[in-house]
């Protein structure tokens, strides 16, 4: 597999494991901030792993910045749907 694939395949990993995580321990413990900080950890590991594949597998500085730039705002993204989900489904639960 080329770089650019696996680069999208570590993004997509990054973005459903602890998207499914959180959502599983909701429904499971219906407590939002254990599911969203436990979930938002899971996210950082997952996506400064990512990261730094990217950075050790790139010779461009110009791909390297972009590239993690691009893990960050989809790490941002993950945390935002992920908390207005979980709170969705804890009003779901509670009505």
């Amino acid at each position: 597999m080329s770089n650019a694939v696996l680069y999208w395949t570590f993004l997509g990993i990054a973005f459903v494991i602890p998207f499914v995580i959180g959502v599983w321990l909701m429904r499971k413990t219906n407590r939002l901030g254990f599911s969203f900080w436990i979930t938002t950890a899971l996210n950082i590991v997952l996506t400064l792993a990512a990261a730094l594949w990217w950075k050790s597998v790139t010779s461009d500085t110009f791909y390297m910045m972009f590239g993690i730039a691009f893990y960050g705002v989809s790490a941002v993204n993950l945390m935002v749907i992920e908390f207005f989900a979980l709170f969705s489904i804890r009003k779901k639960l509670n009505p």
